[in-house]
């Protein structure tokens, strides 16, 4: 049930937003061994005249961050997630590097529909 919001320096464009969301469902589900069926992605767009490094406007950048459970992915498997999101962004925003966080909650502070990912697994369980 992972939540992934990637924020862009970039002209606002529908096709952009649809390779974006594409790309970040496909490597949560491959990389993350998240279900494709129960991965968000939102996309934002922030105007070249708002992002800056260093103090310098750019046109191109990205912050992508993926809210998942705690202790359920490898420290191999949350690196290679960093590294192929980046390249992935590269690769749609004209090869300008960026930013890629792996934010871990813990599955009783963290859930969807109403029910912590603690309650579902708990029932999963059962099942």
């Amino acid at each position: 049930m992972p939540f992934v919001s990637a924020t862009l320096c970039s002209k606002p464009s529908p096709a952009l937003t649809g390779r974006v969301v594409l790309a970040l469902t496909d490597l949560t589900e491959k990389v993350l061994r998240k279900e494709r069926a129960r991965t968000t992605v939102v996309v934002h767009y922030v105007p070249e005249s708002q992002w800056a490094v260093g103090g310098v406007l750019l046109e191109h950048g990205f912050y992508v961050e993926v809210k998942i459970t705690a202790r359920m992915n490898t420290r191999e498997e949350k690196a290679r997630y960093v590294r192929e999101v980046n390249r992935a962004l590269q690769a749609l925003l004209d090869g300008t590097p960026g930013y890629v966080a792996v934010d871990e909650i813990a599955a009783d502070a963290w859930g969807h529909a109403g029910e912590t990912q603690e309650v579902r697994y708990a029932r999963s369980m059962v099942a």
